[in-house]
């Protein structure tokens, strides 16, 4: 207690308690200090009282000089008390209570009592009534406007609507919310009131609604209903009207990205409105402060600007690095306008890895809602590029169950590539991206990108199978920091891995697919890149034994060695033997020269594709299949020399060499 007293109140007297423990004269148990401290004082005050004689003598005076009360008086004090317990009972007060005798609680037990119970629809009419109240309050003298203004726009609205009612009830929908469109146009439902009538109204309309609003629509922009019809503006008004919108805007871009709400209006002018010059102009708004009213159209990137002025270059990039940061912060990173902030910023922030880092670290889990646009497909190759392998992983793993809606997307695809380009570690490409598209061939084999995404798996950046613009695209990541395995050897591994499923699928499909043009030259990627393997040798078996089919001029059902697509496919496999057999691999020559007989031979003479594919096994130069082919078209000598057409003289002479 004492150890209280000193340390908690400081104005607290302390005691010297060095004396506790000891007993008193008296033998008995030691006092406490604060009886002590009583005892000094009492004894104290005793000693100048016994010394002062003038205050004794004080205190006898007060005790004589006592009120002496007379009978009247009394009589009234009683009286008094007596009213004063009356008033007291009929206040209650005076009372003990017990608990069951509360008055709080028998009041509650009145009040749940007198308390109606409500039904479900009760309850419901209740809320209503309640809802009601709150509108009105809130919207005060236009909710009467706004009641008959919904009744109207009711019948409007409907698709049965005769076109002559529906002209009369606008105009009378018009003429009733006319002036009061501020202030209906912020709630959730009025505002699709005046929603309708910019979609349906006439021409007068749309001007009389466009002028009552045109100076409050940077304000509309930010509010959560009203920014609805500037959208409806955006579509339905005139050119100019539209040009005054975005005027109105000018100056202001990069802070109205940064609300959620704004942004989507902003978005819809960026991607729908704006020309070529105003979308640059939009993108150096996110630059430093002069740009924001002195635009440069013709300089088109930041990169750009900044080789036209090298002394501003750490101010844009600082102001350029802080709009991205609170972009993302805020999460709108769904919107085309900041995938291109985004992409002009990784394009020029190589000399400050650390902050590109962060913002690295920001956006891999945000990738997936961008590779939809070009733009954001090119910020997530950067984002690959400059990554170590486990942000890689972490990044590559947001994209599990949408490898095929990403294999599908015109600029979404070029994000697997980016991958089969740059992660060392296949095994784990393999379990992740490739399983999940052999997952759904049917879907890749028939879809122009997925198409694309299987041609460079296995043909990588072959020119003849690939768009060289998109090669030079991919070539930006070649020799980063963070892939270190040979560009060849990953190549290699991941054809390894994707090929026995999609031999698989090939051969499922036969014959109808060697007759498809648009899968023809995929087929041709395919054998040509697919390493030696058992499901190869197989697939090469059945196709031999397809193509060495005998046939009949004029046949209406359509046959392997005339049909433009297959004659072609084949005419290429026996070209490429050429390569497999200098590395010592099975050809497709030598699984089809077995099956080269009479029946086939003759039909194959006959037409000049087929005259085209005996050149082509000449063609070769390989000794065993030229020696065995001039020994089976021995026995054709008369009918080779009746043909005249261009290919049977070539091969005439061929074979007699």
């Amino acid at each position: 207690m004492v150890d209280k007293m000193e340390g908690g109140q400081t104005n607290k007297l302390k005691f010297n308690v060095t004396g506790m423990g000891k007993k008193n004269k008296n033998g008995g148990a030691p006092s406490s200090p604060n009886k002590k401290f009583k005892k000094d004082k009492n004894a104290g005050e005793k000693k100048d009282k016994g010394h002062n004689k003038e205050n004794k003598a004080e205190k006898r005076e007060k005790k004589v000089k006592k009120k002496v009360y007379t009978d009247e008086e009394k009589k009234a004090f009683i009286e008094k008390t007596k009213k004063f317990k009356v008033d007291k009972k009929k206040l209650g007060g005076g009372k003990k209570f017990k608990k069951t005798d509360n008055p709080l609680e028998s009041k509650t037990k009145k009040l749940e009592k007198t308390k109606k119970l409500l039904n479900k629809k009760e309850t419901r009419e209740k809320q209503k009534e309640m809802k009601t109240g709150r509108r009105k309050f809130k919207l005060d003298e236009v909710y009467d406007i706004g009641v008959k203004a919904k009744q109207v726009w009711e019948e409007v609205r409907r698709g049965d609507c005769p076109e002559d009612k529906k002209k009369k009830l606008t105009k009378e929908l018009h003429d009733l919310v006319k002036g009061n469109i501020k202030k209906l146009i912020h709630a959730h439902d009025t505002v699709r009131v005046v929603e309708c009538l910019m979609a349906v109204g006439d021409e007068s309309i749309r001007d009389a609604l466009f002028e009552e609003m045109k100076g409050d629509i940077l304000e509309m922009c930010k509010s959560k209903y009203a920014h609805f019809f500037v959208m409806k503006m955006l579509k339905y008004g005139k050119k100019e009207q539209k040009k005054i919108i975005v005027k109105e805007l000018e100056g202001k871009i990069a802070k109205l990205m940064k609300n959620k709400i704004a942004a989507e209006v902003v978005e819809n002018i960026y991607s729908d409105i704006a020309n070529g010059h105003q979308r640059v102009c939009m993108l150096q708004e996110f630059l430093d402060h002069q740009f924001r009213t002195f635009k440069e159209p013709e300089l088109k990137t930041v990169k750009e600007i900044i080789a036209k002025y090298p002394d501003r270059k750490k101010d844009i990039l600082t102001t350029l690095h802080e709009n991205v940061e609170t972009l993302i912060r805020k999460g709108c990173y769904n919107h085309s306008l900041v995938h291109n902030v985004l992409y002009n910023y990784f394009e020029t922030c190589h000399e400050n890895p650390k902050q590109r880092g962060e913002i690295i670290e920001q956006l891999k889990d945000s990738l997936i809602h961008m590779v939809h646009t070009r733009e954001g497909a090119y910020t997530a190759l950067h984002c690959l590029w400059n990554s170590n392998p486990k942000e890689r992983k972490t990044t590559i793993k947001t994209f599990k169950t949408f490898m095929i809606k990403t294999a599908k997307e015109e600029y979404g695809h070029m994000f697997l590539l980016g991958i089969f380009d740059c992660v060392d570690d296949t095994k784990f490409v393999g379990q992740t991206v490739i399983s999940e598209l052999m997952k759904d061939l049917d879907t890749l084999f028939s879809d122009k990108y997925g198409v694309r995404v299987l041609k460079y798996l296995f043909g990588r950046r072959d020119t003849t199978y690939f768009n060289k613009e998109f090669a030079e695209i991919l070539e930006k990541g070649d020799g980063n920091e963070h892939s270190k395995k040979d560009i060849d050897i990953r190549h290699k591994e991941l054809a390894a891995i994707a090929a026995p499923p999609v031999i698989k699928f090939i051969m499922e499909k036969f014959p109808d697919n060697l007759m498809l043009p648009s899968t023809s030259i995929l087929l041709q990627c395919i054998f040509k890149y697919c390493p030696d393997s058992p499901e190869l040798q197989e697939c090469f078996a059945q196709m031999a034994k397809l193509l060495a089919r005998p046939f009949a001029k004029g046949d209406e059902a359509p046959n392997m060695v005339e049909h433009q697509a297959s004659s072609m496919l084949f005419k290429k496999l026996i070209i490429q033997d050429k390569d497999r057999h200098a590395a010592g691999h099975p050809t497709f020559t030598s699984f089809l020269m077995p099956l080269l007989t009479e029946d086939n031979i003759d039909s194959w003479l006959n037409c000049n594709k087929g005259c085209v594919l005996f050149l082509n096994i000449l063609d070769l130069s390989v000794p065993e299949y030229t020696a065995e082919l001039k020994k089976k078209m021995k026995d054709y000598k008369t009918l080779l020399s009746k043909l005249q057409h261009k290919t049977a003289v070539i091969l005439k002479e061929k074979l007699a060499a």
